[in-house]
């Protein structure tokens, strides 16, 4: 078969991964580093991805809701990191977070035992979108910040607080500035990374596995495709 069906066929990622992986040059049959998805492999062969064999590689991709003042170690005998919160499948696993989101905000944060990923991920440069709520009914004015790509805020004269909401690729600053506003009823909460939004129903202190469709998103399209095969 051909080696594109044969990783498939191994749960070594989504297409999209696939391609990716050879274009990355990190397939090899037999020491060989293959970069077609049309190469034959034989079932003799000694296929290996990131210099394991297949069968010893099965990626994780994970998203948290991380609540307030946990760190982003994975170490699970860390307490209050996310570590602590992997079951016990999850736990040997070597698992490095995207460590951009300070430990007093909450919120959408991703993880995964595959470097490569999160290198690509951290590669697209993505947006975040953040937001808090203080009390009263008057829209605080933030300070000019070149960063903040899109700053709202929101009314609810019900229930007497206003929403403010940013986008920018600057996570620090945005806990901060959003941190410092009078009045904050809660801690900074991170609602997306690029197209991912944090699930609606994922609750504080759990986490999921990453969709095919989800992870292809996060690290962004491949550039001329045909052209390198």
């Amino acid at each position: 078969m051909n080696i594109e069906r044969y990783l498939t066929e191994n749960r070594q990622g989504t297409p999209l991964q696939i391609l990716r992986l050879l274009r990355q040059g990190r397939v090899t049959v037999n020491s060989d580093v293959v970069d077609s998805p049309r190469a034959t492999v034989a079932v003799a062969d000694n296929v290996r991805v990131d210099g394991m064999t297949v069968t010893g590689r099965q990626p994780q991709y994970l998203v948290f809701n991380k609540p307030v003042g946990f760190q982003l170690s994975m170490d699970p005998t860390t307490p209050h990191s996310l570590g602590s919160l992997l079951n016990a499948f999850d736990q040997p696993r070597q698992l490095k977070p995207l460590t951009d989101l300070p430990k007093e905000a909450v919120g959408l944060v991703l993880a995964s035992d595959d470097e490569h990923f999160l290198t690509d991920v951290t590669n697209q440069n993505w947006p975040s979108q953040f937001q808090v709520q203080v009390s009263g009914t008057t829209a605080p004015v933030l300070a000019p910040n070149q960063a903040f790509h899109e700053v709202t805020t929101q009314v609810d004269r019900v229930h007497q607080h206003v929403t403010v909401t940013l986008t920018t690729t600057d996570s620090e600053s945005a806990v901060a500035v959003l941190g410092a506003l009078p009045d904050v009823l809660g801690p900074v909460e991170r609602l997306t990374v690029g197209p991912l939004r944090l699930p609606v129903d994922l609750p504080n202190g759990a986490y999921r596995g990453l969709l095919p469709a989800e992870i292809d998103e996060l690290t962004g399209p491949l550039d001329s495709v045909e052209n390198k095969m």
